[in-house]
C-alpha cells in the first residue's frame, strides 16, 4: 500500500520569498520594539495609575477584535501587496508623529492610546495580508517550510532582538525607539517594494470568484468570509477547538507572571529567561515543523501537538519546580508555534484565494475574542480558589485546566480532526 502522506519539496523558497520574509522580520522587529517602549511610556505618564497603563496596552489590541474581519474583506479587495506597503508606510509616518510628540513634552495618557489603537489597526490589515500571501510566493507543499520560517523569525526578532533592543534605546530618550521603528520599517517598505515589482499580477492580486461581479458591501463579503469557514467541515472543527483551547491557553498567560513569582519563586530576570526558554522552543518549533509532517502519518500533526502539549503542562501543575517549568516551556513552546503553523498552512490550502482574506480574518477574531475573555477568566479563577486552595496552589490550576482542555479535545475530537485534514488537506 503506498503511504498517503504528502512529502515536503526539495525546491528552494525562492528569493520573492525571502525578500517577503526580510520584510516580516524587520515589521517585527518594529513590533518588538514597541512592546518595550509604549508601556514603558505610559508608566511614564501614569507612574501610579495601572488602570491607565493598561487601557494603552488594550486599545492595541483592541483593533483585532473589532476591525479583524473588515480587515479580511481589503485583503480579499485589494492588492495585497500594496495593503501591506501602505499599512507600513503609514506606520512609519504615525511612529515619527509619536517621536515628534514625545519629543516635544506634549504627549499624554489619551493620546497615546489613540495611537495604540490607530498602530494595532494597521498591523491588523499588513498581517492578515502577509498570512495571505504566503500561498503566491511558494508552492501548496512548502507552506509548512515557508510559514515556519516566517513565525520563527517574528519570535527572533521582537523576542530576542526588538524587546532588548527597545530597552537599549530608551537610554537615548523617551522619543528614540519610535524612531528607530521609522528605520526598521522603511526597511519592510523597500523589500515588499521589491517582492511586489518582482511577483506576477495574477498572484499578487486576489481574484473574484467571478469575473465582473457586481460590487457588494462590507457586510455582505463578511457574511460570506464567515460562512466560508463555517461551511467547511475541517475549517469550521478548527475554529471550534481553538474557542476551547485558547481560552483555556489565555488563563495561563494572564497569570504566569504571578505562578513564577509566587510559586517558582523567582524575580525579573528568572521570568524573562523562561519566556526566553519558550522562544527558543518556538524558533526549533517554526523550523522542524515541515519534518515533523512527513515523519508522522498524515493527518495527525495537529493532534500530536495538542495531545503534547497537553501532557507537558500537566507535569508543570504536578511539579512546579524551576528546572520541569523550563523544559515544559521549551517543548510547549516549540509544540504551540507547530500547531499554529500546521493550522495556517491548512488552513491556506484549502481555502480557495480569492476568501483567504476573510477567512483567516475570522479564525484571528476567534483566536484574539477568546484569548481576551480566557485572560480575563484566569484572573477571576485564581481569586475565586486562592482563598480555598492558597495563592501557590490557585496559580497551578490554569496549567491544569490548559492540560485538562487540551486532552479532552484529543479525545473527544481528535479521531475527527485526523480524518478531516485527510479527507480536505491533500
Amino acid at each position: 500500500m503506498s503511504d498517503p502522506t504528502p512529502r515536503p519539496s526539495s525546491a528552494p523558497l525562492g528569493g520573492r520569498f525571502w525578500a517577503f520574509w526580510s520584510a516580516s522580520l524587520a515589521s517585527n522587529l518594529s513590533d518588538g520594539v514597541a512592546m518595550i517602549a509604549v508601556p514603558w511610556l505610559a508608566s511614564s505618564l501614569a507612574p501610579e495609575n495601572a488602570a491607565l497603563v493598561a487601557a494603552v496596552a488594550t486599545a492595541g489590541r483592541l483593533p483585532w477584535l473589532l476591525l479583524a474581519l473588515p480587515a479580511g474583506v481589503l485583503v480579499d479587495r485589494l492588492p495585497r501587496f500594496t495593503l501591506m506597503v501602505s499599512a507600513n508606510a503609514l506606520r512609519m509616518l504615525l511612529w515619527a508623529l509619536l517621536a515628534l510628540v514625545v519629543f516635544s513634552g506634549w504627549a499624554s495618557i489619551p493620546l497615546l492610546a489613540a495611537f495604540a489603537f490607530c498602530f494595532g489597526a494597521l498591523e491588523v490589515c499588513h498581517d492578515t495580508a502577509a498570512e495571505t500571501t504566503v500561498t503566491a510566493l511558494v508552492p501548496r507543499e512548502r507552506l509548512e517550510s515557508a510559514n515556519g520560517h516566517v513565525r520563527s523569525g517574528a519570535v527572533v526578532a521582537q523576542e530576542f532582538a526588538g524587546r532588548p533592543l527597545g530597552g537599549f534605546v530608551l537610554v537615548l530618550g523617551l522619543f528614540a525607539p519610535f524612531l528607530f521603528n521609522v528605520a526598521a520599517l522603511l526597511v519592510s517598505v523597500v523589500a515588499l517594494l521589491r517582492v511586489r515589482a518582482t511577483t506576477p499580477a495574477t498572484t499578487a492580486t486576489p481574484s473574484p470568484a467571478s469575473a465582473g461581479r457586481t460590487p457588494r458591501g462590507v457586510w455582505s463579503d463578511v457574511v460570506e468570509g464567515v460562512r466560508a469557514l463555517w461551511d467547511q467541515p475541517l475549517l469550521r472543527s478548527v475554529a471550534v477547538i481553538a474557542v476551547f483551547v485558547n481560552t483555556a491557553y489565555a488563563t495561563l498567560l494572564s497569570t504566569q507572571v504571578l505562578f513564577v513569582r509566587d510559586v517558582l519563586g523567582l524575580g525579573s530576570t528568572g521570568f524573562g529567561l523562561l519566556m526566553a526558554f519558550a522562544a527558543i522552543g518556538g524558533v526549533i518549533g517554526g523550523q522542524v515543523v515541515s519534518r515533523l509532517r512527513s515523519a508522522l502519518p498524515h493527518g495527525t500533526l495537529p493532534t500530536f501537538c495538542l495531545a503534547a502539549s497537553g501532557l507537558l503542562y500537566l507535569l508543570v501543575a504536578l511539579f512546579p519546580l524551576t528546572p520541569v517549568v523550563a523544559g515544559v516551556y521549551l517543548l510547549s513552546g516549540g509544540l504551540v508555534l507547530g500547531y499554529a503553523v500546521a493550522m495556517t498552512s491548512i488552513r491556506q490550502r484549502v481555502t480557495p484565494d480569492h476568501l483567504l482574506g476573510r477567512v483567516n480574518a475570522a479564525m484571528r477574531t476567534v483566536s484574539w475574542g477568546m484569548s481576551a475573555v480566557g485572560m480575563a477568566a484566569g484572573g477571576v479563577l485564581v481569586a475565586v480558589l486562592a482563598p480555598t486552595l492558597g495563592q501557590a496552589d490557585a496559580l497551578r490550576v490554569p496549567y491544569a485546566l490548559v492540560s485538562a482542555v487540551s486532552l479532552a479535545v484529543v479525545v473527544f475530537f481528535g479521531r475527527r480532526l485526523v480524518g478531516l485534514v485527510r479527507e480536505h488537506d491533500r
